[in-house]
């Protein structure tokens, strides 16, 4: 693998057919964007900051809207009902 360089993966040994998932981290502003959101009360599926991402991703993708899920689960869930 050689990619991970974070020492708490130290002494751990990949499997030969293992997928491994990167652990969460944070490189710029988003400790600030969590802790804003914990702080106004807006930990859900809706918010300034959600509206925000949903706009300026439907902005990129030339749609009139997106939507923000909470989950790949949910968003799987959301295309089966809509296309089946």
């Amino acid at each position: 693998m050689g990619v991970i360089n974070d020492t708490r993966f130290d002494g751990i040994e990949p499997f030969d057919k293992k997928v491994w998932l990167s652990s969460p981290t944070m490189h710029g502003d988003e400790q600030h964007w969590v802790d804003e959101a914990i702080r106004t009360n807006w930990v859900s599926t809706v918010g300034e900051n959600i509206s925000e991402v949903e706009k300026q991703c439907a902005r990129i993708i030339g749609r009139k809207y997106a939507v923000g899920l909470s989950c790949g689960t949910a968003a799987l869930h959301l295309a089966i009902t809509l296309y089946v």
